[in-house]
């Protein structure tokens, strides 16, 4: 039976770090009759194909796992792992997920980081955080190795969530490593996960974060000598509201949590204007925290929408789409300023409806950040119309911010920062 893909956006190291381990089978196996007979019952129960006797042995193994030994261990994670890319019941794949989590192996815990990122079915995948959020030393030994290991931006920033949602300070020290790393993706992520363990808000500041390090590990209580940490499934914490991830763009403070970016790439901001604004917002939207939802919008003689013009929260998945999508925005040659900027206020006021009927709180009000050098040549649409909708706003749950680029104001822009309660910035070249 073929061993599984290990991820499909994990990078050929990664691929090749789980399928490797296979040959690991090849190491001598201790001499415990007990654990040989018990990877012997699970490998009969797989190649029988009743799946009663496949859950039963799933059951034992998870039961029993960790009392293997390391070979018996990497024996039983690399039957496992075909198991669980075998199985089609997800109870059978929980259950297979649970027994991995047991093995206490560096082999083992691969496939179920794996599921928490990939798997399918919900119940299975928050059976796999579940085992995260309760893993010791052996799990943080894969993590670190992962994290050093593969290429995907993403999924190595997705992992340093994880280590946040874990809420445990032996992970400090992973995460002030990837505080170092020039990619803002991943410096969003540690800072993020850093955040949630401490309690603190120091931002993406690497030098106050070890400085807190090094304070907390003084005052830390001497081990007693006796205390293990817990290993098994823990619940759940509370979702943390990220308070120090505020990143600039072209100058602006983006303090709020939910942001629709209306952003001009025609020709008019000048020779390579465009490419630099872009390139400025995809970093700017990489240090975002992920719980921040953004939408954005792009413009020149068309307005292009990412994502449809939705709103959806700051992952590192979504963060390399938009980075992507963003590459491929091609410049114009006109510029319509009116147009995109109701359709920005559209998608304001959708965001203020979305939330207001599921009841979320507005911790900060729902921010439009509109960039442009705000020649407008190409007017399509009557300025009473973006007017009306401006003096609609309520700025108890809205904002509106203006950013001009070049060397000249905009009467336009100004009025919209004005009316929206807002920042009018004149940033001069991006």
């Amino acid at each position: 039976m073929p061993l599984p893909d290990p991820h499909p956006r994990a990078g050929p190291r990664a691929r090749r770090l789980l399928a490797g381990l296979g040959l690991l089978l090849l190491a001598p196996l201790a001499r415990a009759d007990d654990g040989a007979a018990l990877v012997g019952r699970l490998r009969a129960a797989l190649d029988g194909g009743e799946a009663a006797a496949r859950r039963e042995a799933y059951v034992d193994v998870g039961r029993l796992g960790a009392h293997l030994s390391p070979a018996q261990a990497r024996r039983a994670a690399v039957v496992l792992r075909q198991a669980y890319a075998f199985e089609a019941d997800a109870d059978l794949r929980r259950l297979v997920v649970r027994a991995l989590a047991r093995l206490k192996s560096t082999h083992a815990w691969i496939q179920v980081v794996l599921a928490s990122q990939e798997e399918r079915d919900p119940e299975v995948r928050a059976a796999a955080r579940a085992e995260i959020l309760g893993g010791g030393a052996d799990f943080l030994a894969v993590l670190g190795r992962l994290l050093a290991e593969e290429q995907s931006e993403s999924f190595r920033a997705e992992l340093l969530l994880l280590l946040g949602d874990r809420r445990r300070r032996d992970a400090v020290p992973l995460l002030l490593e990837a505080l170092g790393e020039r990619s803002p993706m991943l410096r969003a992520a540690a800072a993020e996960a850093l955040e949630a363990i401490s309690g603190e808000a120091l931002g993406y500041d690497a030098k106050a974060w070890r400085a807190w390090w090094e304070a907390a590990k003084a005052h830390a209580p001497a081990p007693d000598g006796g205390t293990v940490a817990p290993q098994g499934p823990v619940e759940e914490p509370p979702p943390h509201t990220p308070r120090g991830l505020h990143p600039r763009f072209l100058g602006l403070a983006l303090t709020a949590k939910d942001i629709v970016f209306v952003v001009d790439v025609s020709g008019s901001v000048g020779p390579g204007g465009v490419e630099r604004v872009r390139q400025r917002l995809a970093d700017a939207v990489d240090l975002l925290a992920s719980d921040v939802h953004v939408g954005a919008l792009f413009f020149s003689e068309t307005v292009t929408y990412w994502r449809e013009g939705a709103f959806v929260p700051a992952t590192p998945r979504n963060k390399e789409d938009l980075r992507r999508f963003v590459r491929g925005v091609a410049p114009g040659r006109r510029t319509d300023v009116l147009t995109p900027l109701n359709a920005g206020l559209a998608l304001l006021d959708r965001r203020v409806r979305e939330k207001a009927e599921a009841r979320e709180p507005f911790l900060t009000p729902v921010a439009l950040v509109i960039v442009s050098d705000g020649q407008d040549n190409m007017a399509a649409l009557p300025p009473g119309v973006v007017a009306e909708r401006l003096e609609r706003l309520d700025p108890a749950r809205t904002v509106v911010h203006a950013l001009v680029l070049g060397d000249k104001d905009s009467r336009l822009l100004y009025e919209a920062a004005r009316m929206g309660s807002g920042h009018y910035r004149r940033v001069g070249a991006p």
